[in-house]
């Protein structure tokens, strides 16, 4: 099975993509499954699952004081916006916590990085030195290593794939690592400028309107 991890729906503040368009980029793009982690909520991989088309990795990437966290495979929404407790609301429900772009907008530290159980290795949006970065980290500390597209506009879905070694149950595989990283590519240098002014739209010009 192939998939592609770290997407946003137009539930983030910085991206319009609806669940419907991602999953049907995604059936186009040939792959088998997307990991939907929305900034703070986990309403655009709830749609997206809700549409029965392709297997949706419910998901979130929630802010915090040391940087983002994501939670895969959520059952409900994590509420604590402190680095330790969303860690441990995420396990308390079965869930997977990844480390999302480390050496980007982090303020790293051993317990974040023991605690966790995979890290994000190789980040589209991200320069190559803060990809080596993180790889470094990740082997450091012995952590499962994922690579994410962080696509926030549609042809940048599927800028990084995983081939999963399917035995059944996604959650225990990815959980286990029992997946191989495929692709990395790199978006384009305007795609965080872009997010950029959909930020603004979304979270300025939309209530001045108001």
């Amino acid at each position: 099975m192939k998939g592609t991890f770290h997407i946003h729906t137009s539930y983030s503040f910085d991206t319009l993509m609806t669940p419907a368009r991602i999953v049907n980029q995604v059936k186009f793009l040939g792959l088998d499954f997307v990991a939907i982690t929305d900034h703070d909520n986990m309403k655009g991989a709830l749609e997206a699952s809700a549409l029965g088309i392709i297997p949706i990795i419910i998901g979130a990437e929630y802010f915090t004081e040391k940087g983002d966290i994501i939670g895969l495979f959520l059952t409900k929404e994590v509420i604590s916006r402190k680095s330790d407790e969303v860690i441990s609301e995420i396990r308390n429900q079965g869930g997977v916590v990844v480390l999302p772009h480390p050496c980007r907008e982090h303020k790293l530290d051993s317990e974040l990085l023991s605690a966790v159980d995979i890290i994000e290795v190789f980040n589209s949006k991200c320069n190559a030195k803060e990809n080596k970065g993180a790889l470094e980290l990740a082997r450091e500390y012995k952590k499962i290593e994922i690579a994410g597209s962080d696509a926030h506009f549609l042809g940048n879905i599927g800028l990084t794939e995983v081939s999963l070694d399917f035995s059944g149950d996604m959650e225990s595989d990815i959980r286990n690592g029992r997946f191989n990283i495929t692709k990395t590519s790199y978006s384009k240098s305007y795609c965080r400028i872009g997010t950029g002014l959909i930020n603004f739209y979304k979270t300025v010009l939309t209530k001045e309107n108001m």
